[in-house]
């Protein structure tokens, strides 16, 4: 059974006698489950400090039964100590000593501005307030999503550690990250770039580095995607320049995902460094930029931008600092002669999306390229689709339905002035046949003034029904484009003998008619 005791001690009083006072706080004296007695300062009510003594028995009965709360030691300790611990285990499994003091502070952040003291007080509400309390004030959506980010790893790690049941800022999102961008990047052009490389190699020395050695740095990573890290880390000997295929290696404490990679490089590029070893002298464990500071390379490229007379900020508010390089060479992967998936390798990305959405940008040439691979535009005036060369084609040859200008006269295409005369109702003959009282009259007749065709020209009985007074499918049938007369309702098919064969060759008959009206 739990006892109750009240301590009594021995103090001064004001006369300076030694008299007997009693604790304002009640004590709990219970056993363990070890077995092993205890006693803990409980409150100054008895009652609670009795409610919180039961409790203690029951927990000792049920851990001695094998029912232990496995939480209880961990929700006792302060969260200052789990952040230690979590800081220690970042470390341990070979986060970088930065990006873990980054992510302690984030999380501390949070903590003591939410006065959260121990797990009990972690709240979700509480963490959002405080986030968007801090974006009134200034802070940019993408730094809100990063202190939230670091918080939920914390939590995440307490309930993975077993050291707590749930995850309370397991259901918390990030915000809209494009709404409110503060550091876009922009790829430089080809000609930017190439206006960039020639004047810092022909400027004076600084950051430390001469002109020389900065665009060889600006070379190399816009044309290998380095980090300003994984340069400064380098090393000659993790550089392969004498291979027919040349590579470079970057080791895996210096990379982002810890993992070591080899990348290829350029001959005309590894030509370059191999020149520039040999004339510095330089040993096979020497950096290859020993006094790059990676924390100064976005100042010293906006200080080379400006002498290439290339704009740190374009209109479009976009940036060009020291990783645009690396979104440049990844924009560079861009084109149809290279996949996704060599592009994504070769980037060195965890998934096909980022390469494509956060470091590809579109050029505008490529825009205009893939524009004209877009569905020819109708013609407005014609109301027609027209291709370039078919509205060419029809300009030349006057079948474009205007007239053709070009010498002194306006003249008709010949097959409309052939139309025009060969079908005229000069003589009475329509394109259907002719009229009863003139049949007597122009029946096997055709004056030298007359040029129209006439029945018998066409080698046809004009009593004979046509088929367009008497359409047939059997004589409509298989008709090619040789067995059609010109009239002026269209094209019409010439009726066939009881043969079956064309009854004359009416292109002979045409081709003479057309001689004798020229």
């Amino acid at each position: 059974m739990a006892s109750l005791i009240r301590r009594k001690y021995k103090a001064k009083d004001k006369a300076g006698r030694v008299v007997t006072k009693q604790s304002p706080y009640w004590y709990i004296d219970y056993k363990a489950a070890d077995g092993t007695r205890k006693r803990i300062r409980a409150f100054k009510d008895k009652a609670a400090t009795a409610q919180l003594a039961a409790k203690l028995e029951r927990e000792a009965e049920l851990a001695q039964a094998g029912i232990v709360d496995k939480y209880a030691e961990h929700r006792s300790r302060p969260l200052s100590e789990h952040l230690a611990d979590f800081k220690a285990s970042l470390l341990s499994k070979g986060t970088t000593a930065q990006h873990a003091e980054i992510t302690h502070n984030r999380t501390k952040a949070i903590l003591d501005a939410c006065k959260f003291a121990f797990m009990a007080d972690i709240s979700a509400s509480k963490t959002l307030q405080y986030l968007a309390e801090r974006r009134r004030n200034g802070l940019s959506i993408k730094s809100s999503n990063d202190y939230l980010q670091a918080a939920k790893q914390f939590s995440r790690w307490l309930q993975a550690d077993r050291r707590m049941a749930d995850n309370p800022l397991a259901y918390l999102s990030g915000l809209n990250v494009k709404t409110d961008r503060r550091h876009d990047r922009r790829a430089l052009s080809t000609e930017e770039l190439a206006r960039l490389i020639e004047a810092t190699a022909k400027d004076k020395r600084h950051h430390k580095m001469t002109g020389r050695e900065r665009a060889l740095l600006y070379l190399l990573v816009a044309h290998t995607g380095l980090r300003a890290g994984e340069a400064a880390s380098l090393t000659w000997q993790l550089l392969d320049l004498d291979s027919p295929a040349p590579t470079l290696t970057v080791l895996a404490a210096f990379s982002k995902h810890r993992r070591e990679d080899t990348l290829p490089l350029r001959p005309d590029l590894a030509e370059q460094f191999k020149s520039w070893r040999i004339e510095r002298g330089e040993s096979s464990d020497a950096k290859v930029f020993p006094t790059f500071n990676e924390r100064k390379g976005a100042d010293m490229l906006k200080m080379d931008l400006e002498a290439a007379n290339i704009p740190y900020q374009d209109q479009a508010g976009k940036y060009a600092d020291f990783h645009a390089l690396r979104h440049t060479f990844i924009s560079n992967l861009d084109h149809p002669d290279i996949s996704v998936k060599v592009a994504q390798s070769l980037a060195r990305h965890s998934s096909v999306s980022l390469t494509l959405d956060t470091y590809t940008h579109p050029k505008l040439y490529s825009e205009r390229a893939a524009l004209e691979k877009l569905p020819e535009l109708p013609d407005i005036d014609n109301s027609q689709f027209l291709s370039r060369e078919s509205r060419a084609v029809a300009l030349k040859t006057g079948t474009d339905d205007l007239p053709v200008e070009g010498r002194k006269t306006v003249y008709t295409p010949v097959y409309k002035e052939f139309a025009k005369n060969a079908y005229s109702d000069r003589n009475g003959l329509s394109s259907v046949g002719i009229p009863g009282d003139k049949q007597a009259n122009h029946v096997g007749q055709n004056s030298d003034d007359d040029n129209t065709l006439s029945i018998v020209s066409l080698g046809a009985d004009c009593n004979e029904k046509s088929p367009v007074d008497t359409p047939s499918k059997n004589k409509w049938a298989g008709l090619d484009s040789n067995q059609r007369k010109l009239t002026l309702m269209g094209l019409q098919p010439i009726p066939f003998s009881h043969s079956g064969t064309d009854p004359l060759n009416t292109h002979t008959v045409l081709r003479k008619r057309i001689q004798g009206a020229h």
